[in-house]
């Protein structure tokens, strides 16, 4: 996206269900309400060095439904959640947030299993993506399938997945449909781990601008559980990329994906991620960023229902574009978020969390920056 987000991790992607969330790991009908009250201390997300920051309070009840049902050895899987952003000052904001998905595992032969999938996702864009305070509501879907034959030796693995991206009437050049294909060989060995090499191809067309962005990855991947408390997941990617626009060029070069767990030290756990990609569904101009990212974080089990944990997240992305189409000012941001976390179980049912973290974003031309603020408190029940 053209600005950075203070919350975790890129709005335009598929977001991790909530914490708290586990309707997916019981069969059956699961029913699971929540609410959040959040205070971000610069909701307009303006330079606080030069202006005076708005606060607010944002309160958000939300319910979910999950449903899992196994249909011999197969199974389906539903999810649909609904809530609603109200702004206690700022009440033109208030917005209503859906999210939901559906998918089926379907097995056949030994070890193999084909996974078809769909997804919503509906949620008010940021005041950081779009570099100005106007509103803009998103709307994301997705719809594909992979098909694995993983097993010991080597093994077959493909798949496919349309992403569209819909945006409010005046951000409608960043309005996209993605196509990308998968194919792959893997290979697997107890002893040794996962390791799977794949060439995947994503087009991205932006028809309101006649625009399309080709994104050509040649991959390794290892997975490897080094011992029950340590785990690796790394991917390696070659990846080319050009545009129809020869304003925004092309990109040749790696990228990776790496990720480390670690729970040796009794009672803490510990995660380090490092990415370099490439974001072709954003608010860009016409164009796609380049990524690096870096996260390390801790989580300590003070007690068998209370954990708290702490996080740092930077990112670097640098954006290509086409001024001729879209005027866009930024050519390259950083972002930085420091966080803490406190979760206490109640019951079997009922969780508390409380979210603190600092946000900042940097600009290679000082424009669009802007630092803040937010605290949360959550409170999840299932039912």
């Amino acid at each position: 996206m053209a600005g950075g987000l203070p919350v975790p991790a890129r709005a335009q992607q598929a977001q991790a269900p909530a914490q708290g969330d586990n309707s997916q790991k019981k069969l059956g009908l699961q029913i699971t309400t929540g609410l959040d009250i959040l205070y971000d201390d610069n909701v307009y997300r303006v330079d606080d060095r030069s202006e005076d920051p708005t606060a607010d309070v944002i309160v958000t009840p939300s319910v979910e439904l999950g449903y899992a049902h196994p249909i011999g050895r197969h199974e389906i899987a539903i999810r649909a959640k609904a809530g609603y952003d109200q702004f206690l000052s700022e009440g033109q904001r208030s917005k209503l947030r859906l999210d939901g998905e559906a998918k089926a595992t379907i097995l056949f032969g030994a070890t193999c299993g084909l996974t078809p999938r769909a997804a919503y996702r509906q949620q008010r864009a940021d005041y950081g993506d779009l570099n100005q305070a106007t509103e803009n509501l998103q709307r994301f879907s997705t719809l594909g399938a992979d098909l694995s034959c993983e097993r010991p030796g080597l093994f077959p693995l493909a798949g496919y997945q349309r992403d569209t991206t819909r945006n409010a009437d005046r951000f409608d050049y960043a309005d996209q449909t993605s196509d990308t294909f998968r194919g792959g060989i893997g290979y697997n060995k107890p002893s040794f781990g996962t390791l799977t090499a794949y060439y995947e191809r994503t087009v991205s067309d932006r028809r309101k601008l006649a625009i399309k962005n080709r994104i050509n990855a040649y991959a390794l991947r290892f997975r490897r559980s080094v011992s029950p408390i340590t785990q690796v997941d790394a991917e390696l990617r070659w990846l080319d990329v050009s545009s129809d626009s020869a304003a925004v060029g092309d990109y040749h070069g790696l990228g990776w994906n790496a990720r480390l767990t670690s729970g040796i030290i009794p009672r803490l756990r510990l995660t380090a991620e490092t990415e370099r990609s490439i974001v072709n569904d954003s608010l860009i101009a016409s164009g796609f960023a380049i990524s690096s990212r870096y996260r390390i974080g801790g989580e300590f089990a003070i007690s068998e229902l209370t954990s708290a944990g702490l996080y740092a997240e930077w990112e670097r992305r640098r954006f290509r574009q086409d001024a001729a189409l879209r005027p866009f000012s930024i050519s390259a941001d950083r972002n930085m978020r420091l966080g803490a976390t406190l979760q206490r179980k109640l019951t079997d049912r009922f969780d508390l969390m409380l979210d603190a973290q600092h946000y900042r974003r940097r600009t290679d031309t000082s424009v669009s920056n802007y630092s803040g603020t937010q605290v949360t408190l959550s409170a999840v029940l299932r039912f």
